[in-house]
């Protein structure tokens, strides 16, 4: 008697601890994944819808949602397919949506039954096998959809998406993990209460329970209709109690029990190493790298616009004075122009003065220094690999921040030079808008290496805190 008690102790004790395990860790890293996969959908359709291949579905906004709804499976017709799947994948949205902003994500909260709603709905798109063969409907559905974009002639907008999905499959292996792992340790709460309310009520006799359970579950029931009323009672889990508490093998059984539950597990501890997360801001830093061609043409068409707009209205007396300070290597007076740049974020516009000139030789500049970036046997390279992490970390985000601004001016520059140029002179002017597309497209990859490595770092920071060390 004094052995069981002594279990039930240690037992209920490593359940606190997962359970403290849970709700400071696993759960918050469970929503930040959702949160992931709802960026990464909403992606996948805002792109789709853009090129037509899907239609938008504004009426599942209008109605309120009170918990997750799954987006229905049922077969639909080739015709119907732009359709049908763009609801779906718009519902589907919708209750990521949902799930992160009423949900609160904590083991009391996350019970047995809101689990399975959210195993379903990871079901809805299987993002892991994502497949024009794939068997389910919805996932066969949406990638004949996306097949369709790669095989069309906009490269940036099939690279969107199959970043997307790479992240959607990620984020459902993750998250699929975490919700087993915790519908596990609802099962061995489950068990701990009725260890603690129903057998003590319950007189079982341990001799019967080598040929025959259903006498001992029978009893269990009574006592557990008395001190559990309104909980279901899962035929299963008595049977396992019944095991580990009283077959020959118990003590075995019960050390493996303790065993799973203790937070400091194998397969966990591996993770907590003060591994170097520095390869993840280098490929932030490589990403940069990539933009040296995109720059360079921006620097051409930048230049090449701004040289019809200043010569366009030039008379002869104001060529020939170009012409004589050419020859006698006299620089041109200032070339500033006032154009507006749009913050991204607010919407709200600035007037900025910029010497054109002097940009352009800034954005080719940045091009060589990139350039270098991505070379792994260049000097700038191997300088920035030496270098500790919180520089590179400062040294990444300097850039995505000066790149962004960089990106704004272009734009604001692109508006001033159409705006600008006389009808006549209009065919002449080069769009950048392609260039602005590509660049902010790697912006966005290398400022998902700077996020990965946040998350990773307040991940081994959150596993230290809790204890779990590898050392």
């Amino acid at each position: 008697m004094e052995e069981s008690q002594t279990f039930n102790d240690l037992l209920f004790q490593a359940i606190m601890e997962r359970q403290r395990m849970f709700d400071s860790f696993y759960l918050p890293k469970l929503q930040e994944e959702y949160r992931i996969s709802q960026s990464a959908a909403k992606t996948i359709r805002t792109v789709l819808i853009k090129k037509g291949i899907v239609h938008d579905d504004p009426y599942k906004y209008d109605s309120k949602i009170t918990e997750i709804q799954i987006p229905p499976e049922d077969h639909f017709t080739d015709t119907e397919k732009a359709m049908v799947i763009g609801g779906r994948l718009a519902q589907y949205e919708a209750m990521l949506d949902y799930m992160n902003n009423y949900y609160t994500f904590t083991c009391d909260f996350l019970t047995t039954d809101r689990i399975g709603k959210l195993v379903n709905l990871n079901r809805a798109f299987s993002w892991e096998s994502f497949s024009t063969t794939s068997t389910r409907v919805n996932t066969k559905g949406l990638a004949d959809l996306v097949y369709a974009l790669r095989a069309g002639n906009d490269p940036l907008s099939s690279s969107i998406v199959n970043d997307a999905l790479s992240q959607l499959s990620k984020s459902s292996a993750s998250i699929n993990k975490i919700l087993k792992s915790l519908t596990d340790f609802h099962r061995e709460r489950y068990k701990v209460a009725v260890r603690k309310l129903v057998l003590p009520g319950a007189i079982i006799n341990p001799a019967t329970l080598t040929t025959n359970t259903r006498e001992a579950v029978a009893e269990i029931k009574r006592s557990f209709a008395i001190n559990m009323k309104g909980q279901p009672f899962y035929n299963e889990l008595i049977e396992e109690i019944l095991k580990e508490d009283y077959s020959p093998d118990h003590a075995v059984l019960q050390q493996e029990l303790l065993g799973r539950l203790a937070v400091t597990q194998p397969d966990t501890a591996k993770n907590v190493k003060n591994e170097s997360l520095k390869p993840v801001l280098l490929d932030g830093i490589r990403i940069l790298g990539a933009v040296s061609p995109q720059l360079d043409e921006l620097a051409a068409k930048v230049a090449d616009n701004h040289h019809i707009i200043v010569t366009a209205d030039r008379g002869f007396f104001d060529k020939l004075a170009a012409m004589l300070r050419k020859a006698f290597n006299i620089a041109e007076k200032n070339q500033d122009i006032q154009i507006t740049t749009v913050d991204p974020v607010t919407q709200t516009g600035k007037r900025e003065t910029i010497d054109v000139p002097s940009f352009v030789e800034d954005i080719r500049h940045r091009s060589r220094l990139y350039t270098g970036f991505a070379l792994k046997s260049s000097p700038a390279y191997q300088k920035i690999e030496a270098t500790d992490e919180p520089a590179i970390l400062d040294l990444l985000t300097r850039h995505i921040a000066e790149l962004n601004v960089l990106l704004k001016q272009c734009a604001g520059l692109d508006n001033y030079f159409k705006q600008t140029v006389s009808a006549m002179d209009r065919e002449r002017i080069r769009g950048i808008k392609v260039e602005i597309s590509a660049l902010r497209n790697n912006l966005v990859k290398a400022n998902q290496c700077r996020a990965e490595y946040a998350a990773q770092l307040e991940e081994q920071q959150q596993l230290k805190k809790l204890g779990i060390t590898n050392v």
